[in-house]
């Protein structure tokens, strides 16, 4: 989580603040921070959601410990569910959005954890007995689901998040150097909401705006260096 005192980090107040001068009413006598804030919020989700996309680290969480608890018998039926009515501390979490990668271990050990099998665009779960390990897991109505295994089993989860909406004008904004794309897009839809010709003009600029941004990611990821084998070595086989 970063520092919330950083200064590479704005305010929702920053960015009604433009909103405002882009309306024309830098006083603030219609658009209010109180006015504006279901604007921004919806900006502000609309550029997590491209950003997370494109696959920017921002909203990667690792290392979030659970435990699945060991099934009472051996029964190809039963499957156990982790999600938001688990009871604590073993309950999803609250920003999670979609899970990426699990590993697993017995419960209390300090093994190595091994990766599980994501199973949940390749047919769901089988109708199979528990053994020791869980192995498989599958994403489903906003739930982990797994066969169950006879032990408790901790899991080590990796996921994507979203950050909570703003409150007011000193929330933080956690994504760095986005206030341009988050402003022209509540901007666009708030001067939408009441008419104005505006709408248009705001509306494309947000969209040049998150390019920018989304192009940053993508230049980030490219920096890695990939080898490729030489000709010799892909034909050996």
């Amino acid at each position: 989580m970063p520092v919330v005192g950083s200064s590479a980090y704005n305010t929702a107040g920053q960015i009604t603040a433009i909103i405002r001068s882009l309306l024309n009413d830098a006083s603030g006598n219609l658009f209010t921070d109180g006015l504006l804030m279901p604007y921004v919020n919806s900006a502000y989700r609309k550029v997590q959601r491209a950003l997370a996309a494109a696959g920017q680290e921002t909203f990667l969480v690792d290392d979030v410990l659970l435990v699945v608890p060991a099934v009472s018998a051996v029964d190809p039926s039963l499957q156990v569910v982790i999600d938001d009515s688990t009871a604590p501390p073993n309950q999803l979490p609250t920003d999670l959005l979609t899970p990426m990668e699990i590993w697993e271990r017995a419960n209390g050990s300090s093994n190595d954890f091994v990766r599980m099998v994501d199973v949940t665009s390749s047919g769901g779960l089988p109708a199979i007995g528990q053994g020791m390990t869980l192995g498989i897991w599958e994403w489903r109505q906003d739930g982990l689901y797994f066969l169950g295994a006879t032990q408790d089993t901790q899991i080590r989860l990796r996921y994507q998040k979203s950050f909570p909406d703003f409150s007011d004008g000193s929330s933080v904004v956690l994504i760095r150097n986005a206030q341009e794309a988050i402003a022209y897009s509540g901007a666009a839809m708030a001067a939408l909401a009441r008419g104005s010709p505006l709408a248009v003009t705001w509306d494309k600029a947000a969209q040049n705006a998150l390019e920018d941004l989304i192009v940053t990611t993508v230049r980030r990821d490219q920096r890695v260096a990939r080898r490729r084998l030489p000709f010799s070595a892909r034909n050996r086989g």
